[in-house]
């Protein structure tokens, strides 16, 4: 089984995964990146999100998919409610 690497970049700075995942196909990968940003966003807020991304990497390092980090439609949604409540 294919072992992934998820690299995450910001403004000012890269924190490099050494220790991958397996997992069966580059969507597994995906899958499991979109999850890990989901896990992410809850420590690092929607404010910042969009300096942030997921580098994944193949066994041999190579890039295959640079996903950034989104605002997701339920923050979207929240930051709107605030908005309004603010008013």
């Amino acid at each position: 089984m294919p072992r992934f690497y998820f690299h995450l970049t910001f403004k000012g700075g890269r924190i490099s995964d050494d220790v991958g995942k397996e997992l069966a196909s580059l969507n597994d990968a995906y899958e499991y990146a979109r999850k890990l940003i989901d896990q992410i966003l809850v420590h690092v807020g929607c404010d910042n999100a969009e300096a942030w991304k997921v580098i994944i990497a193949s066994d041999e390092h190579n890039r295959q998919i640079i996903i950034p980090f989104p605002l997701t439609y339920r923050a979207r949604a929240s930051r709107e409610v605030n908005a309004r409540k603010m008013r």
